[in-house]
């Protein structure tokens, strides 16, 4: 099957606090993040502290330069325009934790 692109056109802007919510939940994900932060010497949770690029964006920080992200995977949901049926395809995310994002400095 191949790859289908992401319309992101027709979303309209991630806010602070959309950014901060999610509509699924994955143990595994959460496992792997939270021994992620162990290895890293933090104390950052799965689902409060990590998130991904865009994400960070959203909520006014940026990722520091030289770090590397923690790759997870989730399933993205679409609908067939042409016959309505539902599909989901595995996509690999990028997420970054709280220690390795700073606040955005405003433009003055």
């Amino acid at each position: 099957m191949p790859k289908q692109k992401r319309n992101t056109a027709d979303r309209p802007p991630m806010t602070g606090d959309d950014a901060k919510a999610f509509s699924r939940f994955s143990i595994v994900n959460a496992s792997i993040l939270a021994t992620a932060a162990v290895e890293r010497g933090c104390q950052c949770q799965p689902y409060e502290d990590w998130f991904t690029f865009n994400r960070w964006i959203a909520q006014g920080f940026s990722v520091k330069k030289g770090e590397h992200g923690i790759r997870i995977s989730t399933y993205v949901e679409t609908v067939d325009e042409k016959t309505g049926e539902a599909h989901s395809f595995p996509h690999t995310s990028v997420v970054f934790c709280r220690c390795q994002v700073a606040p955005v400095k405003e433009k003055t």
